[in-house]
């Protein structure tokens, strides 16, 4: 008579088969709880589902029928008559692309392979349409609205809503026409300029390595990040100090005698402080920034503790010098901060959000500049003169009144001492 298995261990035995033989590291990840708590729709497509995250969502299927239409355009400029080789080329990567997600993927094999296709054509025609003119319709409503394209950017930028970037790349491969400027590298650079927080950045951006990439998201990254990265890991390494874990606002630095310049120089997220002087490169701030920067530090939260988090780091950095409205006025007076939102105050508050629930890299980023600034603004000398440059020198009036007034106190104190010395004789 055969045993009769419990049903539990039925189920547990079955789990566990399914589960790899070693262990994968996956890349594309949900956010985290205690970041999706503090503003849920940064996190959410708008218009379109990229990836199984979103895929069933009722109010992104209108771009479905988009992604059909661009690859029916696609196989129609390259006279192919079918999309055989694309399915069969992505159905080789289906197991390795499953991986990539750190949640399981419902959909079936034949479904996931058709997302990925149509997923993947649609992103490499959208940045092949965007840099080319002539491979535009005259009817595509992607284009006739700039809102559309700004949604799309958004969608694109979102940490939750990404395919893997070897399947881009395949794609983009197989489909490269013989212009030289048709690379995906330039192409999405020239995709994300619009909405980069750092106006110069793609001047300053140089070639980056397009191996081990994760996504769209990643590459974007690796595109802001990378000479920052390079120029932090050339830099030696220097006893160990103190760490410190925050500094001052803008407006009581400035009180501490520091002034801010815009670094126009350097990489977008370089910060220096040297002889009293805070160089920050510019930084613009529109409508798209706040979930750029959210997307960014939601992707860092998965990296491995010793992997510096750059716009994490950058991001608190920020939130520790804008403590008020005030603070955004002086960046913006140096040039520093362009507020394209209008309102100081809408900024403050942005940044004040940004630095809640993050966490900061263990080898913090700007530890030298922190160390720097507190030394500097902790000196008794400095405050001082800071506040008698702010209350006393601010007109040339101001030093006849200051002086008029050393002068009456030095009177006041003669008059003093000679009243003292009269009654002691006496």
């Amino acid at each position: 008579m055969s045993e009769t298995r419990d049903h539990i261990s039925v189920r547990i035995d079955n789990i566990l088969l399914s589960l790899p033989s070693s262990p994968y590291n996956p890349s594309i990840f949900r956010v985290s709880d205690d970041l999706r708590c503090i503003n849920e729709k940064l996190y959410e497509p708008k218009v379109l589902a990229v990836g199984p995250f979103h895929h069933s969502k009722n109010h992104l299927q209108k771009m479905e029928q988009h992604k059909f239409r661009y690859l029916k355009l696609l196989l129609k400029r390259r006279k192919e008559f079918s999309v055989d080789k694309y399915v069969m080329a992505i159905r080789s990567l289906e197991e390795k692309a499953r991986r990539c997600y750190a949640d399981s993927i419902e959909l079936s094999r034949d479904d996931f392979v058709q997302m990925l296709v149509l997923d993947g054509c649609f992103i490499i025609e959208l940045i092949r349409k965007y840099g080319f003119d002539e491979f535009r319709e005259m009817d595509d409503t992607i284009f006739q609205y700039e809102q559309v394209l700004s949604q799309l950017r958004h969608d694109l930028m979102l940490v939750e809503n990404q395919v893997p970037f070897f399947v881009l790349d395949q794609l983009f491969s197989m489909t490269k026409s013989g212009n030289p400027d048709d690379d995906i590298l330039y192409l999405i650079q020239l995709f994300i300029d619009d909405i980069s927080p750092w106006p110069d950045a793609s001047e300053i951006t140089g070639k980056v390595s397009m191996k081990n990439l994760d996504h769209l998201l990643g590459l974007v990254y690796r595109i802001w990040c990378s000479s920052f990265a390079k120029m932090k890991a050339s830099r030696p390494v220097k006893a160990e100090e103190e760490k410190m874990l925050a500094i001052n606002s803008t407006t009581e630095l400035q009180e501490a005698g520091i002034k801010f310049v815009k670094y126009t120089e350097s990489n977008c997220l370089d910060i220096k402080f040297t002889k009293g002087v805070m160089k920050i490169p510019g930084f613009d701030v529109s409508d798209a920034t706040e979930s750029v920067l959210r997307n960014l530090i939601a992707y860092e939260h998965f990296f491995i503790d010793n992997h510096p988090k750059y716009v994490t780091d950058y991001a608190f950095f920020l939130h520790c010098l804008i403590n008020s409205s005030k603070d955004v006025e002086i960046l913006r007076r140096h040039g520093i901060v362009t507020n394209l939102l209008g309102d100081d105050e809408i900024v403050y508050r942005m940044f004040n959000r940004l630095g809640r629930n993050i966490l900061m890299s263990s080898d913090f980023c700007y530890d030298d500049v922190f160390n720097k600034v507190n030394r500097h603004s902790g000196y008794r000398r400095n405050r001082w003169m800071a506040n008698l440059r702010r209350n006393y020198f601010n007109s040339p009036w101001a030093y006849i009144s200051f002086f008029a007034a050393l002068m009456l106190l030095l009177f006041t104190l003669t008059q003093t001492v000679f009243s003292i010395l009269s009654y002691t004789k006496s």
